[in-house]
């Protein structure tokens, strides 16, 4: 039995995810709370979200390792605390739980200090952990260098998600803007340059000032700060295109924004990184740029803009890798497969 500890709701037995399980007829527990983090404060995230996640693992933890009547085989856990509070009680109470740390990322610092730190925090917390899943074949090579323990494997798979609300996709190309959003890794700037004075508007979608911070919006922008959920699937739903414009090149990023454009039958022009080349190809599912070339950002906007058919080809062509490779089906496979795979393989 495996046991898994969705965040994003209270209820999850009926959520696409359970429902993968189920087609794959995996023996599974849910233990589901609603504790996302959407705070735009450090200080509410450190006093108040990561208390409230704590107290969600301390909970879960208990049921799943102690109260349970089936102990699981494995626990997929999200997060770093959830670690250090699931470990203890694996410990306390003798199972031989395998810990499979899902979705995990090592983001840098500016400080070298912190990096240091930073990586000396997280090797301790591997040290309990049996299985990294990450999403780049970049970051698993990397992870796997950096956190050789004896104990802790490192697997790839790709994201994989399911959106609510396609079931009817607008044809979109006469849409009076294009589509950014994400905060994480984001190359604003770029992006802003390539943009000013085209005749389109568009859209970005950040809850947070940092990725902004010191930069002129041009005339054409619009800033969208509390767009979740619904609000956020009907821009992207409507928006003619969407665009990616990242800053780093080591790490995940924006392959969630990605997807989600693919979902929605929507092209995509995407900085072109190693971690973005596990998903998608130059010229098929995306246009790919070079990293920081405004111009080149530009004038892949402009022939998406120009050429109605290109673009169509383009956008179908990513929603058919989404339906046959990133969906939710395909995650629930990649990820119980993973957490079932022998050691050393």
């Amino acid at each position: 039995m495996i046991h898994f500890f969705p965040t994003y709701t209270k209820d999850g037995t009926r959520s696409p995810f359970a429902l993968g399980l189920k087609e794959l007829g995996v023996d599974y527990r849910l233990f589901a709370d609603d504790v996302r983090f959407r705070y735009h404060s450090r200080l509410k995230l450190l006093f108040v979200g990561w208390p409230k996640l704590a107290w969600f693992a301390l909970r879960a933890g208990i049921r799943s390792l102690v109260t349970s009547r089936t102990h699981p085989e494995a626990v997929v856990l999200g997060s770093d605390i959830e670690v250090l509070i699931f470990a203890p009680l694996r410990a306390l109470f003798s199972r031989r739980t395998q810990i499979v740390l899902l979705g995990f990322i090592l983001t840098p610092r500016r400080h070298p200090l912190l990096n240091r730190l930073r990586l000396m925090y997280f090797r301790f917390v591997m040290s309990f952990v049996d299985k990294v899943i990450c999403h780049s074949k970049k970051e698993r090579e990397r992870y796997s260098e950096l956190f050789a323990n004896g104990r802790t494997e490192v697997f790839y798979i790709p994201h994989g998600t399911h959106i609510h609300g396609r079931e009817e996709l607008p044809e979109a190309s006469n849409s009076p803007y294009i589509l950014t959003a994400g905060r994480s890794g984001r190359d604003y700037a770029t992006l802003f340059e390539a943009v000013t004075g085209l005749p389109i508007d568009l859209h970005v979608v950040c809850d947070n000032d940092k990725p902004l911070a010191g930069l002129a919006i041009p005339p054409n922008v619009k800033v969208l700060r509390n767009c979740y959920d619904g609000d956020y699937v009907e821009q992207l739903k409507n928006a003619r295109f969407v665009v990616v414009p990242l800053g780093v090149a080591d790490i995940s990023a924006g392959q969630m924004v990605l997807l989600q454009a693919m979902a929605f039958n929507k092209a995509t022009v995407i900085t072109r990184t190693l971690t973005v080349e596990d998903y998608v190809s130059d010229g098929n599912e995306a246009v790919l740029v070079p990293q920081g070339d405004a111009a080149a950002m530009r004038a892949a906007i402009a022939r998406l803009l120009d050429d109605a058919p290109y673009t169509a080809q383009m956008a179908h062509r990513a929603l058919d890798a989404f339906d046959n490779r990133f969906d939710m089906k395909a995650f629930v496979r990649n990820l119980v497969a993973a957490v079932r795979a022998p050691r050393g393989i």
